[in-house]
C-alpha cells in the first residue's frame, strides 16, 4: 500500500526565457566609437536565436532608413549640421588668429613716440645751435683779449657741431623744397593765410560799396528839392480866415494865435506844406545857376534812401568834428587865460604894488626937481 504525502508548498513554475530587447537605437549610435554590443543575447535554443537575429536585422534596416531620411531633412535646413570636423577646424583657426593678433599687438610699436623723439632731437639741435651762436657773439665781444691763450676742442664737440651743420643743411633743403612747391607749415603760414583771407574779404566789401547805383540815371536831375524864392509861411490869422471861409470854427487868442490847431485838420493827410519839388530847375534857372546847395537825387527807391542816409551821416560826422574842434579851441583858450591870470596874480601882490608905487613916486619927484632946477 502506497503512502500518500501532502504539502502546503506551492509548486515551482518554469520561467520562460526573456525575449530579446528590440529597443530602437539612438540617432547617433552609428557614430559611436565603442564596440558593437549584441542586442540579442544568445538563447538556449538555436531557433530562438535565429528568429531574434532576423527581427534585429529588420529593425536595424528600418532604423537606418529613418535615420537617413531624418539626416537628409536636417541637411536641407542646415547643410553644416554634421560637419563636426570642419567646425572644429574653424574654431581652432579662430583661436590661432586671436593668438596671432595678441602677439602682434604685444610687439606693436608706439604710434606717436617716433614723432615725439624726432621733435625732441630737433629741439636739442636748435638748443645747441643757439648756444653756439651765443658763444660766437661772446667771442666777438671779447675781441683779442684772449688771443694769446690756447684753445682746446674735443672730438665729441666736433662731432656735435658736425651734426648741427648737417641739421642746418637739411633744414635749408626742406625750406627750399617747400618754397618750390609753394607750400609751408607752421604759424607763419597760418597767419599769412588768415591775413590774405581778411584782405580778400575787405576788398570784396569795398568793391561792393563802390558799385554803381541801381536805378534810372540821366544827365539832368529829375528830383530837385529847392526852397521857393518867395516862400513865406502863413500866419495864424490868415489860416483862421481861410478856415472860416471853409466853414470851420476857429478861435483866436489876444495875440491872434490859434488856440486849438486841431480845428484845422480835415480827413486824410493834412499836408499843409508847400511843394518844393522843381523838376525843371536847370532849364528855368539857366546855365549860370548855383548848384552847390541843391540836393540832387539821381536814384529812386532803395538806392536813393541809402544815398540820403550816407549823406546825412557824413554831415552829422562833419558837424561833430567841428564841434569837437571848437570845444578843443575853447578849452585851450581857457587854459591859456587861466595860466595868464595865475602869472598876473603872482606878480601883482601887495608888496609888488607898493614897491611899484614907491618907484613911480620917486621918478615923479625926480622929474619935478629936475624941472625946478632947470627953471631957476
Amino acid at each position: 500500500m502506497s503512502k500518500l504525502s501532502f504539502s502546503l508548498n506551492k509548486p515551482k513554475t518554469t520561467v520562460p526565457a526573456a525575449a530579446p530587447s528590440f529597443k530602437q537605437p539612438t540617432a547617433f549610435s552609428a557614430f559611436d566609437d565603442d564596440e558593437p554590443v549584441d542586442a540579442a543575447p544568445t538563447a538556449s535554443s538555436s531557433k530562438e536565436s535565429v528568429s531574434a537575429n532576423k527581427k534585429l536585422l529588420a529593425q536595424n534596416v528600418l532604423t537606418s532608413k529613418k535615420l537617413k531620411k531624418q539626416m537628409e531633412e536636417e541637411k536641407k535646413v542646415d547643410s553644416t549640421v554634421y560637419e563636426y570636423d570642419e567646425v572644429w577646424d574653424k574654431m581652432q583657426m579662430a583661436k590661432l588668429q586671436q593668438k596671432e593678433t595678441k602677439e602682434a599687438e604685444s610687439k606693436r610699436k608706439p604710434k606717436y613716440i617716433h614723432d615725439l623723439l624726432s621733435s625732441a632731437a630737433t629741439r636739442k639741435l636748435d638748443h645747441l645751435r643757439a648756444e653756439e651762436k651765443m658763444m660766437q657773439r661772446e667771442r666777438e665781444l671779447e675781441g683779442d683779449e684772449f688771443a694769446d691763450k690756447e684753445s682746446f676742442v674735443t672730438q665729441a664737440y666736433q662731432d656735435q657741431m658736425e651734426e648741427v651743420r648737417k641739421a642746418e643743411e637739411e633744414e635749408k633743403k626742406r625750406d627750399e623744397l617747400k618754397k618750390k612747391q609753394g607750400t609751408s607749415t607752421g604759424l607763419a603760414q597760418f597767419y599769412r593765410k588768415l591775413l590774405e583771407d581778411s584782405e580778400q574779404s575787405h576788398e570784396a566789401t569795398v568793391a561792393a560799396t563802390q558799385k554803381p547805383i541801381i536805378g534810372p540815371q540821366g544827365p539832368l536831375p529829375n528830383m530837385t528839392i529847392t526852397k521857393p524864392p518867395d516862400f513865406a509861411p502863413l500866419s495864424d490869422l490868415e489860416r483862421a480866415r481861410i478856415a472860416r471861409e471853409e466853414g470851420k470854427e476857429v478861435e483866436l487868442n489876444d495875440d491872434n494865435q490859434i488856440i486849438d490847431k486841431r480845428d484845422l485838420l480835415s480827413g486824410g493827410l493834412n499836408l499843409s506844406g508847400t511843394n518844393t519839388r522843381t523838376l525843371k530847375m536847370l532849364s528855368a534857372a539857366g546855365p549860370g545857376a548855383n548848384m552847390d546847395n541843391v540836393q540832387v537825387h539821381r536814384a529812386v527807391g532803395t538806392a536813393a534812401g541809402r544815398r540820403e542816409i550816407n549823406e546825412r551821416r557824413h554831415r552829422e560826422i562833419e558837424r561833430q568834428m567841428e564841434e569837437e574842434q571848437e570845444r578843443v579851441r575853447k578849452e585851450r583858450e581857457r587854459e591859456e587865460h587861466e595860466k595868464t591870470q595865475r602869472i598876473i596874480a603872482k606878480r601883482n601882490t601887495e608888496e609888488d604894488v607898493e614897491s611899484a608905487r614907491t618907484r613911480f613916486l620917486e621918478r615923479k619927484r625926480r622929474k619935478l626937481e629936475e624941472a625946478h632946477d632947470a627953471g631957476e
